[in-house]
């Protein structure tokens, strides 16, 4: 009987460490979308500077428009939306301002900026805090990564408001393996669909003297705080 016992329990221990050991694997490969937040934030932490391209297509009762340009972005707080289409278009934010300017109404809307304001500044670590925090998150599917149609593979996050207001109420992220943010899709509560995906994205680069730096034109037109932002 003691020999029946020990011929019983020794292929169910070995079963136990094998089970154990691919558990402990599991384990080791499982991610969570929070895993995925914590380290998106991290690596926007740690970004001095980066530059893409970019381009923005907004839906609306089924018209389309479609905008063009590149981003360049400097910490904190600085960052630079040089349009290609519409052409001249800019959009700058430095040190708690951002200037719209609008080359073919040759006006520039002039905008006060805070840490409690609702506009989310592109990338900026700041930003991505009030994003997360503001929004419920979960992945957009089962498989994380997910394969893409060009063949890489990219994180899918899907946010929706907290609480019901202005703005987005829906939001899917896409983030590369390095967890940069590559597209974002969001659904506005007046059923407005924005899509701004960038490409050719370049990180912690030296940028010019002055860049940021935005004079108005002297024959334009300006529009102080044209936007209520949220607290």
């Amino acid at each position: 009987m003691e020999k029946l016992t020990k011929k019983f329990y020794a292929p169910l221990f070995i079963i136990i460490i094998l089970f154990n050991s691919q558990l402990k694997a599991y384990q080791d490969n499982f991610v969570t979308v929070s895993d995925i937040v914590k380290k998106i934030k991290f690596k926007f932490k740690e970004l001095k500077s980066y530059q893409a391209e970019f381009k923005i297509i907004s839906e609306k009762m089924g018209e389309e428009k479609h905008q063009k340009g590149e981003v360049k972005y400097q910490a904190p707080d600085k960052f630079l939306l040089n349009f290609h289409k519409p052409y001249g278009q800019k959009i700058i934010a430095k040190d708690h301002k951002m200037w719209i300017y609008i080359p073919t109404m040759n006006v520039v809307a002039e905008q006060d900026l805070d840490s409690k304001s609702g506009l989310i500044l592109t990338g900026s670590k700041s930003g991505l805090d009030r994003l997360f925090s503001k929004f419920h998150y979960q992945f957009a599917s089962k498989t994380q990564p997910e394969k893409q149609k060009d063949g890489s593979k990219k994180y899918t996050l899907l946010l929706k408001q907290r609480e019901s207001r202005n703005g987005f109420r829906t939001i899917k992220l896409w983030v590369s393996e390095e967890f940069l943010i590559t597209k974002a899709q969001g659904k506005t509560s007046s059923r407005k669909e924005i899509e701004i995906s960038f490409s050719k994205i370049k990180t912690n680069l030296q940028f010019k003297t002055g860049l940021f730096t935005f004079d108005i034109p002297s024959k334009a037109r300006v529009i102080k705080n044209p936007m209520i932002l949220e607290e």
